[in-house]
């Protein structure tokens, strides 16, 4: 089924994300760095930061969730197995322990410093209901600062929920560091 609408899609233009399952109109963008995502799917996350930036005051604060949320989405060769670590060690301190942008970016930073072989976590098996596009959607292209932050969180709490059976290996990596 996932093949049929991926063929579907390439048939009329669009080029669907192979990390969060999108869909956007092909583009001539390159990716500019190694990630499980399409050009098309990258460069909307770097829209929607760009939107954050517009609006710093009041999106700064979910900068980081949002960070988080693509990156524990887009798992998968050529995606670094630490920056999924990071990634989901950031939804958990966010969305299980409270934690705000700036202790999740202490955790991070403490991770960058230890020199190990992170955990591999393959794509999560739930579907991907929420992604980048629809933060976009909701957001930038609607303007709503409104629009951004409900649908940051809605995607960050669904991403989140997608790995509950590696909640617990999450958690342990997390207290670890």
């Amino acid at each position: 089924m996932v093949e049929d609408a991926h063929v579907s899609a390439e048939a009329v233009g669009m080029r669907v994300c192979p990390g969060c399952g999108a869909h956007f109109e092909r583009r001539p963008w390159a990716l500019d760095r190694d990630l499980c995502a399409s050009p098309e799917c990258w460069h909307a996350y770097g829209e929607i930061t760009m939107f954050v930036a517009d609006h710093l005051p009041v999106l700064g604060r979910l900068r980081q969730l949002a960070l988080d949320a693509y990156g524990a989405q887009h798992v998968g060769d050529p995606t670094p197995a630490a920056l999924v670590a990071h990634s989901l060690v950031g939804l958990h301190l966010a969305l299980v322990e409270g934690s705000d942008d700036e202790a999740v970016r202490a955790v991070h930073e403490r991770m960058r410093a230890v020199r190990t072989a992170w955990p591999s976590f393959g794509p999560p098996p739930a579907p991907r209901a929420v992604t980048v596009a629809d933060v976009l959607r909701d957001g930038a292209r609607a303007e709503s600062v409104e629009g951004h932050e409900t649908s940051v969180r809605r995607w960050a709490e669904e991403v989140w929920q997608s790995w509950a059976h590696r909640h617990e290996d999450v958690a342990d990596l997390a207290r670890r560091m």
